[in-house]
């Protein structure tokens, strides 16, 4: 069943819920995705200095190590392999938190099978997404996990709770705001709402998993063609958030305004929000958080007829820039090449496009048609090509799996 593929009853009422993404903006401390090549480098070198560690610290260098070989395997579209690496990771740390009864162990496994549901989740298979995300977000309500992967009793999760207090909390935000995310994709959008405004709260829960919950009820609410709800949530967030969240929750109320219908307040909102994001920058360096925040605005704004200023997205794509985030660069790129200002700075524009879409080694469908055609095809390159050695990494992290066949 392709839950995917279903259409929201927005998008059947007329309601233009095109307006309103679903990726949490409330998030701090996502990885940055650096160019593919470099990053699997990077990996491969650290997995060889945690290899040379001693057994008692090899444990915690190399969980770095897994996390981010899955997550670049997904960017490759290597979705298998991300599936092996996560499940190599699930049953290294199981073994080693039954043998030593090491809660840090046991916190890794767990991590890592939250990290095996986001793989999924990357690849469309929401079913076994929404399992994993599940069973590991039941040890925050009180449960055990009794069947698949990792089992964990309620006594071996009560030792994570009291020696791994950080894990746990860590733990219950990913496993939460992933859970939300593939119900999303899956437009099971009333199980969306509950989870977000109704259903129990774990005692780990930190409280940027509110802020997620909020972002979520919102992106339901839209694509469920909720105007009052959804309206009156938005508007109720957008007051009770903290500093820090401000500036994320006008934009959201910016989203729902525009979906359902009221473009002039939604280019307000969606103003302030740029004006205090070029002041921020001012006295400060932006944060991945800033740059994602402002190709979301940037977004708005051109869906909304009005582009923002060239000024503010070359500013965006200056800080994307120092941090390193490709996607993130392509993507204003993107947006400047489409737009109508000085062609100058559009040729600008096109050639760095073609710099990152050439050599970061992801595949960015959006650039795609703005490239020429001498550049060749893109989508045929293989993964090697894309990040050299990258078989090679996945190879050395499933060796570690105790369960793996020999031959």
């Amino acid at each position: 069943m392709n839950l995917a593929a279903q259409r929201s009853p927005a998008a059947r009422s007329g309601v233009d819920d095109r307006f309103v993404v679903d990726e949490f903006l409330s998030l701090r401390g996502r990885a940055v995705r650096w160019e593919l090549a470099a990053w699997s480098g990077a990996i491969t070198q650290a997995l060889a200095r945690a290899l040379a560690q001693s057994r008692e610290e090899r444990p915690a260098a190399l969980a770095p190590c897994f996390e981010e070989a899955t997550i670049v395997a997904g960017h490759l579209g290597r979705h298998e392999d991300a599936r092996r690496i996560a499940e190599a990771a699930v049953r290294y740390y199981a073994v080693i938190a039954r043998q030593k009864r090491s809660a840090e162990a046991l916190a890794f496994a767990v991590s890592a099978l939250v990290g095996l549901g986001a793989a999924e989740r990357a690849a469309g298979r929401l079913d076994e997404a929404l399992l994993h995300l599940g069973r590991v977000r039941s040890l925050g309500l009180g449960a055990e996990i009794g069947a698949g992967l990792l089992r964990v009793s309620r006594a071996q999760w009560e030792s994570v709770l009291a020696l791994e207090p950080a894990a746990a909390r860590t733990i219950a935000l990913a496993s939460a705001t992933e859970a939300l995310s593939a119900l999303l994709a899956a437009r099971r959008l009333e199980d969306v709402v509950s989870l977000a405004l109704v259903s129990r709260r774990g005692v780990t829960d930190p409280p940027a998993l509110e802020w997620a919950r909020k972002e979520a009820a919102l992106s339901a609410l839209c694509h469920l063609g909720r105007p009052d709800e959804a309206l009156a949530l938005a508007a109720r967030y957008t007051v009770e958030a903290s500093e820090a969240e401000r500036l994320v929750f006008e934009l959201r109320r910016a989203e729902v305004l525009a979906c359902f219908g009221d473009a002039s307040k939604a280019r307000a909102l969606a103003e302030v929000v740029l004006g205090q994001l070029e002041r921020k920058w001012r006295s400060r360096p932006g944060t991945l958080e800033d740059v994602r925040l402002a190709a979301r605005v940037a977004r708005l704004c051109a869906q909304l007829g009005e582009a923002s200023s060239a000024d503010f997205c070359w500013a965006t794509l200056a800080e994307a820039l120092a941090i390193g985030d490709v996607p993130l660069q392509a993507e204003l790129l993107v947006h400047i090449v489409e737009t109508d200002w000085d062609q100058e700075r559009r040729d600008d524009a096109s050639e760095l496009l073609r710099a990152v879409a050439l050599g970061s080694g992801y595949r960015l469908p959006a650039a795609e048609h703005l490239l020429s055609p001498e550049d060749g095809p893109r989508s045929s390159r293989s993964a090697d090509e894309r990040a050299p050695g990258f078989t090679s990494l996945v190879a050395s992290l499933c060796a570690l799996d105790p369960g793996r066949r020999t031959s």
